[in-house]
C-alpha cells in the first residue's frame, strides 16, 4: 500500500509540478491543481562517445538536492563517476505564466576530453489518459507538441535541437528505447491507438567538451487550451531567458515572504512551510488541496484540512488568501439538501429525503467545486468553517467579509443545529464519521468543532445586530453541546474524556486535543485535560519516537503522524512546558525530507517519510504552532 513519492513541488496555484529525489518529474497538475494529472514520467538521459548512453534516473548516478532560499525554485546535483560528468538541474514555474523551466548544466569533471549529447524523455498521459493523446514536431517552433483535448503542451529548448523521435510504448519507434544508440528516428507525428501509450524524446548535441567545461541547455514545457496558446507560452519563456525567468519567479516569491509575519523561531522552515500551502491554493478558485499526491489520492480540498490550512496563512498575514478560501466554501455549500445517514442494524443507510441545506460533504473538488468520492457526513467539517471565519474576523475586524458571507454563515449554523440530536443525548451531535473517516459514533472532536462553529456564529450575528434572531440561539446551541460533553464524554471512573460515544470507544486517540485545540471548549490548563493528555503520550511509544493517531493505527502500517505530534508540542506550548514542546517540534522537523517537505507519516521502525509528501496540514500544523511560539515568548 506505501506508494510513497518523495517530492518538492513547484507552482503558480494554478499549474503544480512535482520534482522527485533524482531530478524527475513526478507529478504535473494543469490547468487546476486537483485535475488533471498529465505526467506518466519525464527525465534526462546523457550520451558520451567513450561510455554510450544512460538515463540519469538509473546508476550510477548520485544525487543531492536543495531548494533555492525562499523560493519554490529546486536545484538537483546529480553526478555520474563512472563517466566523470556532473548534471546540474534549476526547476521552477514562472509565477504568472503556465510555464515549466528545467535549466540543465552540464560539467565535465574528468581528466579527458568527451563528446556529449543530452536527451530528454517525456511521457504524457494528458487528462490522466492514454487514450486519443497525440504529439508531433513543430519545425516552425522546434519544439513537440503533445495534446488531447483542450490541453496542449509545447516541449522544446533555448537552442536548437539536433533530433526527435514521437513514439509509442513498445511499439519499435518507442522513444523510450530508440536513445541508446545515440541517435533519434526522427518520426514527426504519433497517434494513439487503443490503449498504448505515446511517447517523446528530444536531443541536442554540446559536442566536445574540455575538462572542467560547461555547457547550458535550458528546456521549457509551455501549455495552453490550444496549440497556438501552447507554442506562444513557449516562444515567450524563450524570448524571455532562464535568466530573466529565474529572477522573476525569486523577486515574486520574495515580495511575497515580505508581505507576511517574520518569526524569530524556526524561520526556514516556517517560510517553506508558507510557500508550500500557497502552492496548494487554488489561485482562481480559492480550494485548497490537501496533497499533490495521487497515491494516496488526497488531491481534494476537504473544508476540514483547508480551514487549517488557511487559518495558518490568515495568522501569518496571508488574509487574501483566507478570503478567498471562504468564498470558494460559499460555493462548495449545499444549496439544497444534505445527506443523512443512519444505521439499520450494522448497515449504513444514507438519503437525502430528511436532509437540509447549509453544510459541506466530506471533500470536493476545487476547480470548480464539485463533490468528490464521499463515504457519509462528517459534521465537524461545517464546524471548522464556522469557526476560521470567525477567526479571520477577529484578526481583521473586516465587517465587510461578514455582510458578504452572512447568508452562508447563517445557513451553516442552522445546519449544525438541525444535526444535534436530542433523543437521549441532550444537545450533541448525532452521529457521523469522525476526522479520521474510519467509525460511525458521536465523536468528543465533531462536538468540538461544531461547538467552536457554533460560538464563532453567535459572535457574528452579535457583530451584524442580528442579537434577537440568532445570537442567543446559536450560543444556547454551543452550550448545549459543552454541557453535553461534560456529561457524556468526561469518563469520571478512568479520569479522561473518551474519543467517541455510541458506540463507546474509549481508545487513546489524539484528536481529543481538539477540545482544546484549535476549538477551545477547555483550557489548557483544565485538569481534566491535563489526564487526557498524560493519557495519550503514554499510549505511544514508537522505537522512531513522534505521537501517533490511536494505538492499533493499521493505515501505513500505524505510524506516528506530524499532525498529531504538532498538535500536542502546541499543546504544550500553551501550558508553558516549551522544553517539551520544542522537543516534538524538533523531532518534527528532523524527519522532514531533504527539501524539508513534511510528510503525513513518519515510518514507526526507519524513520522515513511516508503517505502524502507534502501534506498540507502537516505544515498548516507547524506554522500554527511557530507563531504560537512567537507569541508566548
Amino acid at each position: 500500500m506505501d506508494g510513497t513519492i518523495e517530492q518538492g513541488i513547484l507552482g503558480n496555484s494554478k499549474l503544480l509540478v512535482g520534482i522527485g529525489t533524482k531530478g524527475h518529474i513526478t507529478h504535473l497538475f494543469w490547468p487546476n491543481l486537483d485535475f488533471a494529472e498529465h505526467v506518466e514520467a519525464s527525465f534526462a538521459g546523457i550520451y558520451t562517445d567513450k561510455a554510450g548512453f544512460g538515463w540519469t534516473t538509473d546508476p550510477p548516478w548520485s544525487y543531492s538536492q536543495t531548494y533555492i532560499k525562499d523560493a519554490p525554485i529546486i536545484r538537483t546535483i546529480m553526478h555520474n563517476h563512472d563517466i566523470g560528468v556532473d548534471v546540474e538541474v534549476t526547476d521552477f514555474v514562472h509565477p504568472k505564466d503556465d510555464i515549466l523551466v528545467r535549466h540543465f548544466r552540464i560539467i565535465n569533471r574528468g581528466k579527458d576530453d568527451i563528446n556529449l549529447k543530452l536527451f530528454y524523455y517525456l511521457d504524457m498521459k494528458i487528462m490522466e489518459t492514454l487514450t486519443g493523446n497525440a504529439a508531433f514536431y513543430d519545425s516552425d517552433s522546434d519544439s513537440i507538441i503533445q495534446y488531447y483535448r483542450e490541453c496542449y503542451f509545447a516541449c522544446g529548448g533555448d537552442i536548437k535541437m539536433n533530433g526527435y523521435q514521437c513514439g509509442a510504448h513498445s511499439d519499435g519507434g518507442d522513444a523510450f528505447t530508440d536513445v541508446y544508440d545515440g541517435k533519434l528516428e526522427g518520426n514527426p507525428l504519433i497517434i494513439s491507438h487503443g490503449s498504448k501509450g505515446i511517447n517523446t524524446s528530444q536531443f541536442w548535441d554540446l559536442g566536445l567538451f574540455s575538462p572542467g567545461e560547461e555547457k547550458d541547455v535550458t528546456i521549457f514545457l509551455g501549455m495552453g487550451p490550444d496549440e497556438d496558446n501552447a507554442i506562444s507560452s513557449l516562444l515567450t519563456a524563450r524570448q524571455n531567458c532562464y535568466k530573466g525567468l529565474y529572477e522573476d519567479t525569486k523577486k515574486y516569491w520574495k515580495d511575497w515572504l515580505d508581505k507576511g509575519r517574520k518569526v524569530k523561531n524556526f524561520p526556514e522552515v516556517y517560510r517553506r512551510s508558507l510557500i508550500t500551502l500557497k502552492l496548494l491554493s487554488s489561485k482562481e478558485w480559492g480550494g485548497v488541496i490537501a496533497a499533490p499526491t495521487t497515491v494516496p489520492n488526497y488531491r481534494f480540498c476537504w473544508p476540514r484540512d483547508g480551514t487549517y490550512i488557511i487559518t495558518a496563512l490568515d495568522r501569518a498575514g496571508y488574509h487574501e488568501e483566507a478570503e478567498k478560501f471562504y468564498f470558494w466554501c460559499k460555493i462548495a455549500q449545499e444549496k439544497r439538501h444534505h445527506v443523512h445517514c443512519g444505521l439499520k442494524g450494522d448497515v449504513l443507510v444514507c438519503s437525502t429525503a430528511n436532509g437540509k441545506a447549509g453544510g459541506w460533504k466530506q471533500r470536493y473538488f476545487i476547480s470548480p467545486p464539485m463533490v468528490g468520492p464521499s463515504w457519509g457526513p462528517q459534521i465537524d467539517e461545517t464546524g471548522a468553517v464556522l469557526s476560521g471565519m470567525g477567526y479571520h474576523y477577529r484578526i481583521t475586524e473586516d465587517k465587510n467579509f461578514l455582510k458578504d458571507n452572512w447568508q452562508m454563515i447563517m445557513k451553516a449554523a442552522e445546519y449544525i443545529c438541525y444535526m444535534q440530536d436530542d433523543d437521549g443525548r441532550d444537545g450533541l451531535m448525532c452521529r457521523c464519521f469522525g476526522p479520521w473517516e474510519e467509525k460511525w459514533a458521536r465523536h468528543l472532536y465533531s462536538n468540538a468543532a461544531c461547538y467552536s462553529g457554533l460560538k464563532a456564529a453567535s459572535m457574528i450575528a452579535k457583530v451584524l445586530g442580528e442579537k434577537d434572531t440568532w445570537m442567543a440561539r446559536w450560543d444556547n446551541a454551543a452550550n448545549r453541546i459543552k454541557k453535553g460533553i461534560e456529561r457524556e464524554f468526561w469518563d469520571a471512573d478512568e479520569g479522561h474524556f473518551i474519543k467517541s460515544i455510541d458506540p463507546i470507544d474509549k481508545t487513546v486517540d489524539t484528536s481529543i486535543l481538539g477540545i482544546v485545540i484549535p476549538f477551545s471548549v477547555f483550557s489548557a490548563e483544565d485538569e481534566r485535560v491535563k489526564k487526557t493528555v498524560a493519557r495519550i503520550e503514554e499510549a505511544f511509544n514508537y522505537p522512531i519516537g513522534g505521537i501517533g493517531r490511536y494505538p492499533g493505527d493499521v493505515y501505513y502500517g500505524g505510524n506516528p503522524w506530524v499532525i498529531t505530534t504538532m498538535w500536542l508540542a502546541i499543546y504544550y506550548n500553551y501550558l508553558g512546558n516549551t522544553a517539551k514542546a520544542d522537543e516534538l517540534t524538533k523531532w518534527c522537523i528532523e524527519h522532514t525530507t531533504d527539501l524539508d517537505m513534511l510528510p503525513e507519516q513518519v515510518h514507526r521502525d526507519t524513520g522515513e517519510t511516508m503517505s502524502a509528501i507534502p501534506l498540507g496540514w502537516s505544515h498548516a500544523m507547524m506554522v500554527h504552532y511557530i507563531l504560537e511560539l512567537e507569541k508566548r515568548r
